[in-house]
């Protein structure tokens, strides 16, 4: 079992994994996840996400770059983005699948989950973090984003840190075991 804030991830014995205690907040950052990987508009995410097949020292000439990449266009980027809006598809439809209770006046959701979805969940949120990432930049130091604690910054910090552990748990937990 891992925890963050009241979020709890558990790994079942019976071939399924759960997030327990979502609040509100983590709730309305997971809903984010489709938004949050969309790579639209952000040119570094597009080309993380979808690299060229050719290697900037590969030495081959025009028409052969020209052929690779019109071919990489043709037949494997939309296999790509397939299956990184298929994955997207699969949490979508288990976070609206949650169930949600009341403890202490405040609401809480969870959400149990069969270890074939691990995968998909890993892939959209490996997939969100690279686009905040990227969108936000938020490769600069911690200390130059400010103290408000309430800014879109830390709001991005947040989701991508939140996404980060519940990535290194399946990592850990269900599929490294499976």
């Amino acid at each position: 079992m891992s925890d963050f804030g009241q979020m709890e991830l558990r790994r079942h014995s019976d071939g399924r994994w759960s997030l327990e205690k979502v609040s509100e907040l983590e709730y309305l950052l997971l809903s984010r996840i489709q938004q949050a990987a969309d790579p639209s508009g952000c040119e570094e995410a597009m080309e993380r996400l979808h690299p060229s097949p050719i290697a900037p020292k590969a030495g081959l000439d025009k028409a052969a770059e020209l052929s690779i990449e019109e071919d990489w266009s043709e037949y494997t980027g939309p296999e790509i983005r397939y299956a990184f809006n298929k994955a997207l598809d699969v949490v979508a439809a288990d976070i609206a699948s949650a169930s949600i209770w009341d403890a202490e006046g405040y609401d809480y959701y969870s959400m149990t989950l069969a270890d074939s979805h691990a995968e998909s969940w890993c892939s959209a949120l490996n997939q969100a973090r690279l686009v905040l990432h990227y969108r936000h930049d938020l490769h600069v130091d911690m200390e130059e984003m400010g103290t408000n604690p309430v800014s879109e910054e830390w709001m991005v910090v947040l989701q991508s840190e939140i996404y980060g552990m519940i990535m290194e748990f399946l990592i850990k937990e269900v599929l490294w075991k499976q």
